[in-house]
């Protein structure tokens, strides 16, 4: 089975590596029980030149797409990662999507002849100008939600998920460890359930990618420019302890609850309430993980009366529970690290 992965400048190079190493201990699976190796790969820039990811670390380009494209036999499988610099203004997305538009037909017509695409966070950018989601949502990081809703406000965005199937589509959230975990689920589809575990067991990683929300926690709201909006977020991060409405924030803005709705909307894709729970719950997170206070006074902490509303809420927004995420990010999962 033959893969084609996708290079270009401001790739991510993490992932591309991951990719390589999740492939090969697939194969070496495969030998190991006794079958033959399933997956070749080729690495194909635009030119046929190395391109040089975020890390610095150059990659060697197999074969340049006109070349690579031109032969009679085409890929099983396009890989496409992360393309875009994560961290990027949306200049510099746009530019990356106009150098990449080359790739358009190649992949449209790669779905037409049935045949598998893996993507990977910021690669859903090319997926949306080759329209090949349909209605599904577009899988990728965090950072990167906002930019995309400006570049196609008609799609959603899915950054709960790490992976997501869509038919022949194959698509990852991002983040290091979310590519070899996508790896693991195209060697289960293709190679079958048992190399799929060994390769995991080879790597040491759980089969199955853990979800994506717990990660969340305290990371990335998209910039902005409306000062009334950043007045109310610094209102709110003042007072988020406190009850407070809505109305109370647009009276002290001067606006009335509607406009402070639309603002909030246009500047950070949420509404002023959302925004708030986000607050509370951030600060719920950074309690669990740095406090031993129990989670009966954390929600009275961050400004909730009611304990099971905000564990539901708190559930809902990183898919765990309190426990369980202190569990996973808390001081005694630290130190047992440590001792480890």
């Amino acid at each position: 089975m033959k893969a084609a992965i996708l290079l270009m400048d401001n790739c991510f190079g993490t992932g591309i590596n991951g990719i390589l190493d999740a492939l090969i201990a697939a194969n070496y699976s495969l030998i190991k029980s006794g079958a033959m190796p399933l997956f070749e790969w080729e690495l194909v820039s635009l030119d046929g030149n190395r391109v040089t990811p975020t890390n610095g670390l150059r990659i060697e380009a197999d074969c340049d797409l006109a070349s690579f494209i031109a032969r009679p036999e085409q890929p099983d499988i396009w890989i496409i990662p992360g393309i875009y610099q994560s961290a990027s203004n949306f200049e510099k997305v746009q530019t990356a999507m106009r150098q990449s538009e080359v790739m358009i037909p190649v992949l449209q017509q790669h779905v037409a002849d049935n045949k598998m695409i893996v993507c990977m966070c910021t690669g859903a950018f090319l997926l949306a100008q080759a329209d090949l989601l349909g209605k599904n949502p577009a899988l990728m990081h965090w950072r990167n939600e906002h930019h995309f809703r400006r570049a196609f406000p008609h799609l959603s965005i899915d950054s709960q998920n790490t992976i997501a199937e869509y038919g022949n589509l194959l698509c990852s959230i991002g983040g290091s460890m979310a590519y070899e975990y996508l790896v693991l689920r195209l060697v289960e589809r293709f190679a079958g359930h048992q190399t799929a575990i060994n390769t995991a067991k080879l790597l040491m990683m759980d089969l199955n990618a853990p979800p994506a929300a717990p990660y969340r926690a305290h990371q990335y709201q998209p910039e902005h420019q409306d000062a009334l909006v950043q007045q109310a977020q610094l209102y709110l991060q003042r007072n988020s302890s406190q009850d407070i409405s809505m109305v109370e924030v647009a009276q002290e803005l001067n606006i009335s609850d509607r406009q402070l709705k639309r603002r909030f909307a246009a500047a950070l894709d949420c509404s002023p309430l959302q925004y708030l729970q986000r607050l509370r719950v951030n600060q719920a997170c950074s309690l669990l993980e740095a406090t031993q206070l129990p989670s009966n006074k954390i929600v009275l902490e961050v400004g909730y009366q009611d304990e099971s509303s905000f564990r539901r809420l708190f559930k809902k927004q990183m898919a765990m529970t309190m426990e369980s995420y202190r569990q996973q990010f808390g001081i005694q999962h630290q130190q047992h690290m440590a001792v480890g």
